[in-house]
């Protein structure tokens, strides 16, 4: 095979890959959960059974996003990097290597997709924090 055939290919397989990232991103973007404009009513539960722990409040909120809700009520502890905020901790309760807990976010009793900064508030919607046992799903 020539060098020039060769290399065609290669620009050909970067075209080819760029189309199919745009794409993907245009899909992600026509589905993205969009929040609700002005005033909702929302409940955050928050469910720990290894702390034998359980909490369920409403909130009335402008906010767009649970990670901004949670935050504002002082309802987390996170630390934030490229990929948003990951949640350490709820209402002081921790997950912890030790027993490999970690906190599962439920939207209206479905697990979310996306980060806590990506959940869109919606008016009704019913945000679960559940500290989860295992890394193995």
């Amino acid at each position: 095979m020539s060098k020039t055939r060769k290399t065609a290919g290669i620009i050909i397989g970067i075209v080819v890959l760029v189309a199919v990232a745009v794409s993907l991103w245009f899909v992600y973007q026509a589905n993205k959960d969009v929040p609700s404009e002005g005033s909702k009513t929302v409940t955050v539960e928050v469910l720990s059974e290894r702390d034998n722990y359980s909490f369920k409040e409403s909130y009335k909120t402008d906010l767009e996003y649970l990670g901004d809700l949670l935050e504002e009520k002082g309802l987390i502890e996170f630390t934030t990097s490229e990929f948003g905020r990951y949640i350490n901790a709820v209402q002081g309760y921790k997950a912890l290597d030790e027993d490999q807990s970690w906190w599962n976010i439920l939207v209206n009793g479905e697990s979310a997709m996306t980060g806590v900064d990506e959940i869109a508030l919606n008016d009704g919607g019913v945000y679960t924090l559940q500290l989860k046992i295992g890394y193995d799903m």
